[in-house]
């Protein structure tokens, strides 16, 4: 019995068949960037607002909606603002400090220790 070889053969890559596109023909003078006229279809248009505007095929202008908002009425109290993940410093061999979460996992930031004793990140 012969080895097993794990490559296939190489296989002919099948060829659509089909017709190259028409040639794009300028004429002297011609200013090849001008745009073509597009026809707007409305009725087309009033088809797909009835069929994704809720059935109704009347156009209505856009509305402020700075009327109906109130703005921020207050503070953030302390129930509302998200506790600070608990993370502890580890200094590394490199002589860069590292945050560590509290799941174990390390963030890739190195940062210093600066004189007061606060971190920043190295850069």
């Amino acid at each position: 019995m012969p080895p097993f070889w794990p490559f296939r053969k190489k296989q002919t890559i099948a060829e659509v068949e089909e017709e190259p596109p028409a040639p794009i023909v300028y004429k002297r003078g011609e200013d090849p960037n001008a745009r073509k006229t597009i026809e707007a279809d409305s009725g087309a248009y009033k088809d797909a607002l009835a069929l994704f505007g809720g059935g109704s095929e009347e156009v209505k202008a856009a509305t402020d909606q700075s009327v109906n908002y109130d703005g921020v009425s207050a503070q953030p109290t302390e129930a509302t603002k998200e506790p600070e993940a608990s993370f502890t410093w580890v200094h590394h061999t490199d002589g860069y400090h590292y945050k560590q979460l509290a799941d174990g996992a390390f963030e890739p930031t190195p940062h210093t220790k600066n004189d007061d004793g606060t971190y920043a990140p190295y850069s």
